[in-house]
């Protein structure tokens, strides 16, 4: 095609490019990049809740990406086939990729990211989503929003009052934000805002899991796909205050209105510095230093009690994990040569009763007698962060009976670094995008025969998920439907070389968790 895409959003119109899917696509996919949802992030801005973009005259170049989040350096950035990032204010942008833009009411798939609430973007490689939109004829949207404390610093405890300097939760405010301009504007891009399925990966699925408790996010969609986190990823009002203080000590500033005020007048730098400075304290004590806060109006409970009062009613889930999932954080990390099964103990009672972490740890090291402790203490790890948060919210979401879900779990070993990462943590996001083509990818995931299947498998269902409101014939590799998960049977369709049903999956490592209250 040669004419430039050109669509109309609520504040002006916007001029994309038309981009080839791969070698195997006939048509072009029109993809518009760094669509602005919301001002950016300068002077009062900066810790406040998004505020409406500003109309602009004539027609606004979205042919590139645009600047990402200000954030500490991810390590993980090149991994994903990230260039060098470039930070700026006006960040709070979007990206759109569609097959027409025409009024066919296409199904739209908005793209949340992780990053553990402090890195990350919508413009990494591996989110590209032309495949989505070229194979499957959907819509798909990825989105930036704030991080670390800018997304997540809460003052309205240490400091009354001042909601109107420091808005808690900026960042679900954020995707809030871009969800309400995707109501808006989708129309004009061939999408259709009633057929909205938000999903994401880690931290970008923790989000969701606070969006299906959130009053300002009711009736923004319809769909939800939970990859690799849940709702319990929230903060009371104790580890809010502790993040803040850490945060307000490594600037020196006051923890006063007069203080909170000169924020916005620091170097971005610093800021970033301070935030990550603030993470580094709380990782070092177990949990993020900055995630959703609960008690603001945003999130005014815990997302587990919203969505047990019926906040999610009606939103189809699909949810899951994969099989080794802190292998990516724990493999390469030196401190793990000193784990004990009393280290074990001691580190999960400090969120549970002694006994129940005894219980735990015991009856994992003797199912395995022959593995290592390092594996043992992945396995506990990953259901204590990923597994068990994703079976409490389903158990909630089922006993609603609102609306039907669906649970996988992944299980295909990388052949990458020699195999020792196993099915590890975002492991699964090129096959879900079906962008093992892109840079970074084969590092992480191999090239051998399994991966374009598997990619197959991922690209199909969550796009049959998206369209049609159940993952069932977006899979013609099962001979049977893949049924609807209940905390009774348990039934998880387990992804690897082939494809296959599991019945009563993990039961006897998951009953053992359920006397540790998610709330």
């Amino acid at each position: 095609m040669n004419d430039a895409p050109l669509a109309p959003t609520r504040s002006g119109n916007v001029e994309g490019v038309w981009h080839r899917a791969d070698a195997t696509h006939s048509r072009d996919v029109a993809r518009f990049c760094a669509i602005p949802f919301a001002e950016p992030i300068s002077g009062p801005n900066r810790f406040t809740a998004p505020k409406r973009e500003a109309v602009w005259s004539g027609t606004r170049n979205a042919t590139t990406f645009g600047p990402i989040c200000p954030q500490v350096a991810s390590p993980l950035n090149a991994m994903f086939g990230g260039k060098a990032p470039v930070m700026a204010d006006d960040c709070l942008t979007l990206n759109v990729w569609t097959p027409r833009l025409d009024d066919a009411k296409r199904p739209v798939m908005v793209w949340i990211h992780g990053g553990g609430y402090a890195t990350g973007s919508g413009s990494t490689p591996w989110y590209d989503g032309r495949r989505f939109a070229a194979n499957h004829d959907v819509v798909l949207v990825t989105v930036n929003y704030r991080l670390g404390a800018l997304g997540y610093l809460d003052t309205s405890r240490l400091v009354p009052d001042s909601r109107d300097v420091v808005t808690p939760n900026n960042g679900l405010l954020d995707q809030i934000a871009a969800l309400e301009w995707i109501r808006d504007c989708i129309g004009g891009f061939g999408g259709d805002p009633a057929s909205v399925t938000v999903f994401g990966e880690s931290a970008g699925a923790m989000s969701i899991g606070a969006l299906l408790g959130s009053p300002p996010a009711r009736g923004l969609f319809q769909q939800a796909i939970l990859q690799s986190g849940a709702a319990g990823n929230v903060s009371d009002h104790t580890r809010a205050d502790q993040s803040a203080t850490a945060f307000l000590r490594e600037l020196n500033v006051s923890s006063t209105l007069e203080g909170l005020q000169t924020l916005t007048a620091i170097p971005m730098e610093e800021i970033v510095r301070a935030s990550g400075a603030a993470e580094r304290a709380s990782n070092a004590n177990g949990g993020l230093a900055w995630q959703p806060t609960i008690g603001a109006d945003s999130l005014p409970v815990h997302p587990l009690k919203a969505v047990a009062d019926g906040s999610a009613d009606g939103i189809r889930v699909l949810f899951g994990t994969n099989r080794d999932e802190m292998r990516l954080f724990l493999t390469f990390d030196p401190s793990t040569s000193h784990i004990t099964r009393d280290w074990m103990v001691s580190r999960l009672g400090e969120g549970m009763p002694t006994e129940t972490a005894v219980t735990i740890v015991d009856s994992t090291l003797a199912e395995s007698p022959g593995r290592s402790v390092l594996d043992t203490w992945v396995d506990i790890a990953s259901d204590q962060t990923f597994r068990w948060p994703a079976e409490a919210l389903a158990r909630v979401l089922s006993e609603r009976a609102s609306a039907p879900l669906w649970a996988y779990e992944f299980t295909w070993p990388t052949p990458a670094f020699g195999g020792v990462l196993l099915c590890c943590h975002a492991l699964e996001i090129p096959f879900v995008f079906d962008n093992l083509h892109q840079a970074g990818a084969a590092v992480f995931t191999g090239t051998t025969e399994d991966t374009h299947g598997i990619a197959r498998v991922f690209n199909h269902t969550w796009a049959h998920f998206a369209r049609h409101g159940h993952p069932n014939a977006g899979i013609d590799v099962l001979a049977t439907p893949w049924p609807e998960w209940s905390p009774e049977d348990r039934m998880t369709l387990i992804i690897d070389r082939d494809v296959t049903l599991s019945k009563a999956h993990r039961s006897a490592t998951l009953d053992r968790w359920i006397e540790v209250s998610p709330i």
